[in-house]
């Protein structure tokens, strides 16, 4: 090599040099020759290893972008394969264990959020099957609870079921794959239906098919539902991912659901002291015996018509029971007086409304209703009491209660009169539409006397 190197150096210094002839001996000339074959070599081995670089590194663009794998023909098999395999591969080939922990966890915390102060079941229900069913795409979810005193499942809220499916769905404890998941308190992942003869032949459960996981809603070891999710629409199995996933989120499911339950009990004991309150008052007057019940029926009614949501119609059932409860207040010998008031009578019943409020604003699960019952006697023309509102600043509940209380008024046999046929009933709502009533309320309750005339036969009838 230090020969080489040496021949090159001379061979260099006569080139360079001033004078205009130059002569070489042969061994000069040998090493020139062997200087100028190893420059050319080097220069082919430099291009071959450039060529070998850029070629491995348009590989691996190929390979991370399998969309243009037609690009290179020679690599057109080798990708094929690859591109096979990964369309057979476990549901989280895209995604490495760290990155599926970080977007469950990131989902469990959402739904913990979301759900930590709900109340209202069906709402609960709908954003747990949503979002479980766009997070791992299948085609079918079904979220199932035990009913409150029954031992009946039924479906509360599903996607990729016909409607029908659903509400015709009824099962009992312990009967078919969901009451199985609930009695076991065991999640269970079947890879497929037709071939596990066991889940087969008790199954009831026409959507539950191919391969599916169900997870008990369990809380403190009291089952009280069951999720579904059925076949992923990539026709990729579950994984062991998924399963954990589900049974996460049943648990935070379960919270929230038990959460509404005890919710909904203690509600019901509200209503029933509510009641109570009613019908004592009702029981002053013999001809106002049920009034508060039906004024109750007319307004849920009107409420349910309206679309008002679930809290709003709680509000609305509170305030109609006790719409009159102001009238505890007022002396006997004007209540129950048989026949025509007097201006200083009628200035007295009048007052019952804002008693009514003053009554009821100091109990905090009453607070919301109080300003209905203040209201209900408030005019849409702006000339009711005890504030004189006028159109929409009367709050939507206390405009329901107005109609519901005057169509139950008109109906009932009175003193100094007899009860309107439902007829006229109706013809005086429509009248006093825009004068005395919501116009909006009076065509709702209408269409509801229309449709389902069986509203004016109350239960305790």
């Amino acid at each position: 090599m230090n020969i080489i190197f040496n021949q090159f150096t001379h061979v260099w210094r006569l080139l360079t040099s001033p004078e205009k002839v130059v002569s070489l001996s042969l061994p000069m000339l040998l090493a020139c020759l062997a200087i100028l074959a190893a420059i050319i070599l080097f220069v082919f081995a430099s291009a071959l290893a450039l060529y070998k670089l850029k070629t491995k590194f348009l590989r691996e663009v190929q390979t991370s972008l399998l969309t243009r794998y037609n690009e290179l023909q020679a690599d057109h098999k080798i990708l094929g394969s690859q591109y096979k395999r990964a369309t057979n591969a476990p549901a989280i080939t895209h995604l490495d264990d760290k990155v599926w922990h970080e977007e469950e966890t990131d989902f469990i915390f959402k739904l913990n959020e979301q759900l930590s102060l709900a109340l209202e079941r069906n709402a609960v229900a709908k954003y747990i099957v949503e979002s479980v069913h766009n997070f791992l795409n299948v085609q079918k979810t079904v979220l199932i609870l035990r009913e409150h005193g029954t031992k009946t499942l039924k479906i509360i809220y599903a996607l990729g079921l016909q409607k029908p499916t659903t509400e015709e769905f009824s099962l009992k404890e312990g009967e078919s794959i969901s009451g199985f998941v609930i009695a076991q308190n065991k999640p269970t992942l079947v890879e497929a239906l037709d071939k596990d003869h066991y889940f087969k032949a008790m199954n009831k459960e026409s959507y539950l098919e191919g391969n599916f996981i169900s997870v008990p809603l369990v809380f403190q070891k009291d089952a009280i539902g069951v999720l579904h999710v059925c076949n992923k629409k990539n026709n990729r199995p579950f994984s062991k991912s998924d399963f954990s996933f589900l049974v996460n989120v049943a648990k935070v499911g379960a919270i929230a659901f038990k959460n509404i339950i005890l919710y909904e009990q203690i509600n019901e004991s509200y209503l029933k002291t509510i009641a109570a309150l009613a019908s004592a008052i009702d029981a002053r007057d013999p001809y106002t015996k049920w009034h508060s019940e039906n004024v109750t029926r007319y307004s849920v009614a009107i409420g349910k018509e309206m679309n008002l949501n679930y809290q709003e119609q709680e509000m609305l059932t509170r305030a109609a029971l006790l719409h009159d409860v102001g009238k505890i207040g007022i002396r006997d010998n004007v209540l129950l007086k048989t026949e025509k008031l007097n201006n200083e009578e009628y200035e007295q019943i009048k007052l019952h409304a804002a008693k009514g409020d003053e009554i009821v604003q100091s109990l905090s699960f009453l607070k919301e209703a109080s300003l209905l019952i203040r209201h209900h006697h408030e005019r849409f023309d702006g000339k009711g009491y005890p504030d004189q509102l006028k159109g929409h600043a009367i709050e939507l509940g206390a405009r329901i209660i107005a109609v519901a209380d005057t169509f139950d008024a008109m109906t009932t046999d009175r003193p100094y009169r007899k009860a309107l046929t439902l007829q006229q009933a109706v013809e005086e709502l429509e009248h006093c539409k825009n004068v005395q009533f919501d116009p909006d309320v009076v065509e709702s309750f209408v269409k509801i006397l229309k449709r389902t005339p069986e509203i004016l036969s109350p239960p305790h009838k």
